[in-house]
């Protein structure tokens, strides 16, 4: 049995508590003759109590980091379909509407090919084949990831037939239609910590 001095322990826990900004543990179980194993599970007890709301932290932190790293896929047609009748609804014409489209749907299905393949492809590499390939990539698994390089196109484009308030709605608009079809999985993976 160790003698031991519990009004300075306690003294000192505190002082090592407000340390780590944890509020004080229980210090009741201490008393002036505990042996090693008791001395033991007291500081196992502290140990916990302390690292406690900093591991709670982490998990919410790191939970966090992988809502935010979170691609879902999104149904292509859905999609556009809804961006391009808001398209229609802001340009007007929706023979402009197409051929914008046309041209803004085949490079993001291009760069999704050669992101997901991780081959770049030169213009005069890229045959009606790979285009048609690509394509058909968007189409089956387009993820959010691909629908934003989408609107960064279609933005840039729209930004001709608007003032730079418009700018940003056109793209609060676009990203509500991406965000409106985007399943996340991982937004209630803090309920599950």
């Amino acid at each position: 049995m160790a003698n031991l001095d519990v009004q300075r322990l306690r003294k000192n826990l505190l002082k090592y508590y407000s340390r780590y900004n944890v509020l004080p543990g229980n210090t009741y179980e201490l008393s002036s003759d505990m042996d090693i194993e008791s001395c033991v599970a007291a500081i196992d007890d502290i140990t916990s109590h302390i690292l406690r709301p900093a591991e709670r932290n982490m998990r919410l932190e790191l939970s966090q980091m992988f809502k935010e790293c979170e691609n879902p896929e999104i149904p292509y047609f859905e999609v556009v379909m809804d961006i391009m009748q808001f398209m229609n609804e802001f340009v007007g014409d929706p023979h402009t509407v197409e051929l914008i489209f046309a041209r803004v749907n085949n490079e993001v299905a291009r760069k999704k090919l050669e992101v997901d393949e991780k081959i770049y492809y030169k213009n005069n590499e890229w045959t009606s084949e790979l285009a048609e390939m690509s394509m058909q990539k968007l189409r089956d698994s387009g993820t959010e990831r691909d629908y934003q390089f989408m609107i960064e196109q279609l933005t840039e484009i729209l930004s001709h037939f608007t003032s730079e308030d418009g700018i940003k709605n056109v793209r609060m608009k676009l990203n509500n239609i991406i965000k409106d079809h985007s399943q996340r999985e991982l937004k209630v993976l803090d309920l599950q910590l």
